[in-house]
């Protein structure tokens, strides 16, 4: 047996760890990733292995010293210029003529290599992928398959349309007719470029799923955690030699002490803690959770808590590191310091005694509030801080091709953060437009104007939303929601040069351009006494007077508008005209207007029988899109702001009835109508394996499908994967109530299933 080793990865999500060290170095308990890989080879029989190197590949090549591990002989093969995963691969077998194993020489696993193998031998497939299930897909590229043999791919989608939990873990069985469809000397990627083109070409493409242990070292917490693993004996791998500590020494079972440490007797070490060799620990100090690199030193009554030391650190007596810190390599903590948790101190930098650093001293955030439905949400002024407002429009700008723009809610603490995303893309070298203190339906349309393709509403009380779209207030692609992710909790978003800031500019027409949109809906009566309610102050302000223009006297109508403004509901005697019927009947306008109408993939299947009425048709565009199937949806939504601004909706409704001589109950029964229901239901377990365990049947690119009693329930996870939205739609006499009750009983015990079965 022969492989390839992966080992050209930078690690720039584990820095400051990798600032001066390549990825496949980074040591666990000492020792480096690479070595416990070539080890792994060396125990399933393979005689020869090739490290396809790149940054910082001398550091690797003087690792290897003689390449001699047992039986197995290992070398290094350079990459002038990046060839991708495949392009460095057959680089590197250039002599190999036997299917050979490839493997990532930065993640750590003990999986059975020689049974891959050999299954792939059997198999008679062109190429084996090694898969394992994982927990939290977003990360990850996962295959399609059905008995061992890969249909498709889903390239690190969100829960939302995540429909499988096999991750492709970049462990691979090669044969050698695969290296005919990689083009030399350009960059190849085996999962991007390779596998699809073997099933286009109908290549048998096999996986072999395994269960042993497989980490991917891609960030901080994951290095915290697959070194706690190692110590706690869950992986199959061979530790280094420990140290023998005096048996007055205060240490846990768990704690690993590298040959050649000292830990005082009056210190102590608990927890899965990790000490590495040439290290010493003076009196007091307490370590719980902590990794501490080879050469570093630790002062008296210091705390070192779930945080990360490098090579040669030293920490002053009495400071203090906590959970998810990292101090770099050389760095000095000065006496009595605190360093908060999450922060990160780069290589060599001084901290002087007795600070308070709650902030990367390069770059970055200690607390990053992930993207969720309701956009980016914490304590105002203490998760969300003008300074991270100022980040998160600096990481937007990554995303942004023609420029920015934002509005917040009414208040100074809306007004400030505002500012302070505006500065933020302004540092970043982007057009930001600053569209003042306006609801999102205001800044929907300045944004359209302004040419905008990125839109960001500030909403701040005691909580705070910073709540970002595409432009038309449609969601973001994963794509962009990815790179914004990654910018934010990284710190890895654009820097422009002193002269090269974007321009902050006032659009004071905002308010006026969206009342002009409205005069040229409301041109018109009815006979009704319409009061216009909602929670947001802006909203009643700027629609309140147009709600009374519309007004002739009679009946009594209540309009009213959600706080966020993208939804309304009609209220008139003992009728009600929920949002989801307001929608439906300007689905019917619009097509009776002879325009299709675009909406929400989750929304109600009936928006095509109310458009069908008037010969009319209705596209739907996804909550989290992969690709850009859903363009000519999301363009049609781009035209259609009104959709999804409640009182332009109402608006629309009341001027059908209008035309139509409707009162609302008429204009009610006048379309198909289902019964429907949301729901959320949390889970305790990945949402995926719900929906798997349910059968549910996937609808297209996002969600799934169940049918109790025939009907349908559409699930579909939620941004963070702590849960599943439920939408029911019921056409028979069944409640779409009953419905959700049905599907959050089949959820929930499906859910504890797997919980008890994990």
């Amino acid at each position: 047996m022969k492989a390839v080793i992966l080992a050209g990865g930078e690690g720039t999500r584990l820095r400051p760890l990798t600032c001066d060290l390549p990825k496949p170095l980074v040591p666990l308990c000492g020792k480096p990733v690479l070595f416990y890989i070539l080890e792994l080879l060396e125990r399933s029989g393979c005689e020869e292995a090739a490290a396809a190197v790149r940054y910082k590949g001398e550091k690797i090549e003087a690792a290897l010293g003689d390449g001699r591990y047992g039986r197995l002989r290992a070398f290094v093969s350079y990459e002038d210029k990046p060839l991708g995963t495949a392009g460095c691969v057959k680089k590197a077998a250039a002599d190999f003529s036997e299917p050979l194993i490839v493997i990532s020489g930065d993640a750590m696993c003990d999986f059975d290599l020689a049974a891959i193998y050999e299954r792939h031998l059997r198999s008679g497939a062109s190429a084996t992928i090694a898969v394992r299930s994982v927990d939290d897909p977003r990360e990850y590229g996962l295959i399609l398959g059905e008995k061992g043999e890969v249909t498709g791919f889903s390239e690190k989608p969100s829960f939302i349309n995540c429909r499988s939990d096999l991750a492709n873990t970049g462990i691979y069985v090669i044969s050698p007719e695969v290296f005919d469809l990689i083009e030399n000397d350009r960059p190849v990627d085996f999962a991007k470029d390779v596998f699809p083109e073997m099933l286009r070409r109908g290549m048998k493409l096999g996986y072999y799923e395994e269960s042993g242990y497989w980490c991917d070292i891609g960030d901080i917490a994951a290095y915290k955690r697959c070194t706690a693993d190692l110590i706690a004996g869950r992986i199959r791998a061979q530790l280094p030699e420990r140290e023998q500590l005096p048996k007055n020494c205060a240490v846990s079972p768990e704690t690993f002490t590298a040959k050649g440490a000292y830990l005082s007797p009056k210190a102590l070490a608990a927890g899965c803690t990790c000490i590495g060799s040439g290290v010493y620990v003076s009196d007091g100090a307490k370590l719980h959770n902590a990794i501490v690199m080879d050469g570093a030193f630790v002062g008296e009554g210091v705390t070192l808590n779930d945080c990360v030391i490098c090579p040669d650190a030293r920490i002053g007596a009495g400071a203090a590191v906590y959970e998810g810190a990292v101090v770099g390599e050389g760095a000095v903590i000065g006496e009595n310091a605190v360093i908060s948790g999450g922060v990160k101190i780069w290589n060599n930098k001084r901290i002087a005694k007795g600070a308070a650093v709650t902030a990367d001293v390069k770059y970055g955030t200690a607390s990053v509030p992930e993207l969720s439905e309701d956009g980016m949400t914490g304590a105002t002024n203490t998760v969300m801080t003008p300074g991270f407002a100022v980040r998160t429009g600096s990481a937007a700008a990554k995303i942004s091709e023609t420029g920015i723009a934002v509005s917040c809610s009414e208040g100074d603490a809306a007004v400030c953060l505002k500012n302070a995303v505006l500065c933020g893309i302004s540092a970043a070298g982007k057009p930001a437009y600053d569209c003042g203190s306006e609801p999102l339906p205001v800044l929907t349309r300045a944004a359209g104007l302004l040419g905008a393709d990125i839109m960001i509403y500030v909403s701040a009380k005691a909580q705070t939303k910073i709540m970002i779209y595409s432009a038309g207030m449609l969601p973001l692609r994963r794509t962009k929601e990815r790179i914004l992710h990654g910018a934010v909790s990284r710190g890895e978003y654009m820097t422009a040069g002193w002269d090269s800031f974007g321009g902050i500019k006032p659009f004071t027409g905002a308010r006026q351009l969206y009342e002009s949109a409205l005069s040229a809906l409301c041109g018109f009566t009815v006979p009704y006494d319409i009061r216009l309610v909602s929670r947001d102050p802006l909203i009643r302000t700027i629609c309140t007077p147009f709600a009374r223009q519309m007004s002739a006297g009679g009946q009594k109508m209540t309009v009213t508008v959600s706080e966020r403004g993208d939804s309304a509901e009609i209220s008139c005697g003992d009728t009600r005209i929920d949002p989801v019927t307001l929608t439906l009947l300007v689905c019917a306008a619009e097509a009776r207007d002879g325009r299709a109408a675009a909406l929400p993939f989750a929304f109600p299947r009936s928006a095509e029988a109310a458009a069908e009425l008037y010969g009319g048709r209705i596209l739907r565009y996804f909550e989290s899109p992969m690709d850009d199937r859903d363009e000519d949806a999301r363009s049609l939504a781009r035209a259609q702001p009104y959709l999804r601004d409640g009182f332009a909706c109402a608006v629309r409704a009341l001027r059908l009835m209008k035309e139509l001589g409707l009162t609302p109950a008429e204009a009610a029964d006048s379309i198909p109508r289902s019964s429907t229901a949301d729901r959320f239901v949390r889970v305790c377990c990945p949402p995926q394996r719900v929906l798997d365990r349910l059968k549910a049947v996937p609808e297209e690119n996002e969600g799934a499908v169940i049918s109790p009693d025939g009907e349908r329930v559409f699930l579909r996870p939620d941004r963070r994967g702590t849960g599943i939205f439920m939408f029911a739609e019921s056409f028979g006499t069944e409640t779409a109530a009953s419905l959700c009750d049905k599907a959050e009983a089949m959820i929930l015990k499906a859910a504890g299933a797997l919980s008890e079965k994990k």
